[in-house]
């Protein structure tokens, strides 16, 4: 074989060979990028995956703290509006049906007659109507004040005591004075500076002077029965 042609077959052989190694290390270099790669991107993935976890604990952590918030706004505002509703006071049939007296307890009707004791007044009122629906002279006397004027169409009369008063009782405290005293409705009492009045003016009564809590009859008017 001659030189050159020999000469030429060993250059050949060393480019193949070189060709061949070049050919190797590229496919490793390649074969090593294709693993990097993969590597970031399971990484990437996995970076991502807790990213999405992360958040979806975020959440489902933030959630009860959520719904705990909202349950007490609403309790709160559940709290506040029954508060509201509540009332400081609340209305009742009993308070709409009664009288402008009974609703308000602490109302003195009779006291420009000076009377500070409403409620012991109308005992002794009650007490005075069961006295006289009785007929019980004597008791009936027991509510009367001293001096009693007695007025009539011809003259006033005097009454200087309880002896007298019984005596007297029945030209007194005649049929109709009778009637209209035991059938007055104690809310519809009559009251001024005088004192409290009785169906037409047919009695009066008033406290004592120098007790407050003593009530009596002062004044029978026999004339407005006339009339």
């Amino acid at each position: 074989m001659p030189k050159n042609q020999e000469y030429g077959n060993q250059k050949m052989s060393r480019r193949l060979s070189l060709t061949a190694i070049l050919l190797t290390l590229t496919f490793v270099a390649l074969a090593g990028c294709g693993q990097d790669k993969n590597a970031e991107t399971v990484e990437t993935g996995s970076n991502t995956s807790a990213i999405e976890h992360g958040t979806d604990a975020d959440r489902s952590g933030s959630a009860p703290n959520e719904k705990v918030a909202k349950e007490s706004e609403s309790a709160e505002n559940n709290g506040n509006d029954v508060e509201k509703s509540s009332p400081s006071a609340p209305a009742t049939s009993s308070d709409v049906s009664s009288s402008p007296k009974s609703a308000n307890p602490s109302h003195n009707p009779f006291e420009v007659a000076g009377i500070q004791d409403p409620k012991a007044f109308l005992n002794t009122f009650k007490a005075l109507q069961k006295a006289v629906a009785d007929n019980d002279k004597e008791k009936v006397a027991n509510y009367i004040f001293y001096p009693l004027r007695v007025n009539d169409s011809e003259k006033a009369l005097t009454i200087p005591n309880k002896k007298e008063f019984i005596a007297k009782y029945d030209q007194t405290f005649t049929d109709a004075i009778r009637e209209a005293l035991v059938n007055q409705k104690t809310d519809d009492l009559f009251v001024n500076y005088q004192g409290v009045m009785v169906g037409s003016g047919e009695l009066w009564l008033r406290r004592a002077t120098d007790n407050p809590k003593l009530f009596g009859v002062f004044s029978v008017n026999l004339e407005t029965v006339a009339n």
